[in-house]
């Protein structure tokens, strides 16, 4: 009897070891960590670490942010021989490798027996990205890649517990879960489909159809020829996808689908491929199809308008942020398949914002936003164009004026004191989205009044008065005609 009580006092504190959060192994305390990312305008950065120390009652007074140090690495992931090959035959270079990078602690809170460790987060900070840019700057292809991350702590002081005694850091190990958690990511549903992958936001299930809105992303968060394809990239890179999902936004939309596909290399290529997976969406789901919003930035910019010139009468809007139609990406992205004016032309009874900074220098302004506007505003009357002088946010400025889709994502774009995603939400197909016939050109495309065009159309006054007035003439002639009889 003592034998197999014994037995099951040994199994009880084996199995109490095993699960517990803080471990003990060759006479070191084991505390295990998370890191945590938040999506910023510049991209994904790790900010936050949680220690689990719920079995150590820590003494929460003694807490202290210089008693850590935390260094930050980050490798490439991709280390077969066929794809490390491939990468060096086509010139590629990694730039968002770093390795051993001291990571500033901010602030340090203690929360339901956690340790968390607030990380200084800024634009261009080191050591904090999730993401890896690998381009040939030459030929300029390339993409966002995934990086392997890992995290070092180190004690520079005992850590003290609520009975008083110390935990000397020669007897304290940290040891780092797998996976980077973010709420706002985590949010969406991986897919494929078509050849394409892609992100889903569901919103929450009230028997009621909702509006789909689709991210199409720009040309750095593409797979690299179909074999780099992480489909997780267009969510880190910007907030154009994952800004959808927030309070505000879902609140404005009375609830929205958000679909992110990612492309295997080119836009260009999966055109119809891109039109395919945003039926099937609508056919899996409670959807409603007269309120379909595509937006896109930079490439998906251009695939934006590539969508609503070959499916008139499909989308309720669309928000293009600097689209990279411009001749010197088309040649680059594009394999030299260039939207005409005629096709442009076309996009007559869609709603469409246009977003761009003048000094962007990736994509020629002149060639791309306003272009399509000066095209568009003497026949398209919910055609507007919101310019910047450059593209800055507080203390943050992207010196190449390219990423004016930070603007987008923040719901910042307004006219007549209406914001660009209420203005979205706002707009549902009608049956005068039809296909545009034949248009003539106008005289003059070289107006640059960037804004929205408000001209009433006299024909279509004149039409209206007509109908009236003939409508007034039957009623008082068969009036007349009654009283007669």
């Amino acid at each position: 009897m003592k034998k197999t009580l014994s037995f099951l006092l040994s199994l009880f504190t084996i199995l109490t070891i095993s699960i517990s959060p803080v471990l003990a192994t060759d006479s070191k305390t084991v505390i295990p960590f998370d890191l945590y990312s938040t999506v910023y305008n510049y991209g994904e950065a790790v900010d936050k670490i949680v220690l689990d120390t719920t079995d150590l009652s820590i003494d929460e007074t003694s807490l202290t942010t210089d008693m850590f140090k935390v260094y930050a690495t980050a490798t490439t992931p991709y280390t077969d021989k066929d794809i490390v090959d491939m990468i060096e035959a086509d010139g590629l270079v990694h730039c968002g490798t770093y390795e051993n990078v001291e990571r500033v602690i901010d602030q340090i809170n203690f929360l339901d027996g956690k340790i968390i460790l607030n990380l200084n987060t800024v634009k261009d900070g080191s050591g904090q990205s999730t993401l890896d840019f690998t381009a040939n700057f030459e030929t300029l292809k390339g993409c966002n890649l995934s990086l392997d991350i890992s995290y070092r702590i180190e004690l520079t002081k005992p850590l003290k517990l609520s009975d008083g005694t110390e935990i000397e850091s020669t007897n304290l190990e940290f040891k780092q879960n797998e996976n980077i958690h973010n709420n706002e990511i985590e949010k969406f549903t991986a897919g494929e489909y078509g050849g394409l992958k892609y992100q889903l936001y569901t919103p929450e299930n009230d028997g009621n159809n909702h509006p789909l809105i689709v991210w199409l992303h720009g040309g750095g968060e593409s797979g690299y020829k179909g074999i780099l394809y992480n489909n997780v990239s267009q969510l880190k890179a910007n907030r154009g996808a994952v800004t959808f999902t927030t309070d505000e936004a879902q609140n404005i939309f009375g609830g929205a689908y958000v679909l992110a596909p990612q492309v295997p290399d080119e836009w260009s290529d999966h055109l119809q491929d891109t039109k395919s997976l945003i039926d099937k969406i609508i056919a899996d789901y409670q959807i409603d199809k007269n309120r379909v919003y595509v937006y896109g930035c930079s490439a998906g910019g251009y695939m934006t308008l590539d969508l609503v010139v070959h499916n008139p009468g499909f989308f309720a809007a669309a928000v293009a942020t600097c689209p990279a139609i411009d001749q010197s990406n088309i040649n680059t992205y594009g394999e030299g398949r260039k939207i005409t004016d005629e096709e442009l032309l076309s996009i007559k009874n869609t709603p469409l914002w246009l977003v761009q900074a003048k000094n962007d220098g990736t994509v020629k302004y002149e060639e791309s936003a306003l272009r399509v506007y000066n095209l568009l505003k003497d026949y398209n009357p919910n055609v507007i164009l919101t310019t910047y002088d450059n593209v800055q946010i507080g203390d943050e400025i992207y010196s190449g004026g390219h990423e004016s889709w930070v603007y987008t994502a923040l719901n910042m774009p307004e006219y007549n004191g209406e914001h660009v995603w209420q203005w979205t939400a706002r707009q549902i197909l009608t049956s005068q989205q039809v296909p545009a016939t034949e248009i003539q050109k106008p005289n003059d495309i070289n107006s640059v009044n960037a804004v929205k065009t408000d001209d009433s159309s006299i024909p279509e006054l004149y039409l209206l008065m007509l109908s009236i007035s003939s409508t007034f003439m039957i009623w008082y002639t068969s009036k007349k005609f009654v009283k007669n009889i």
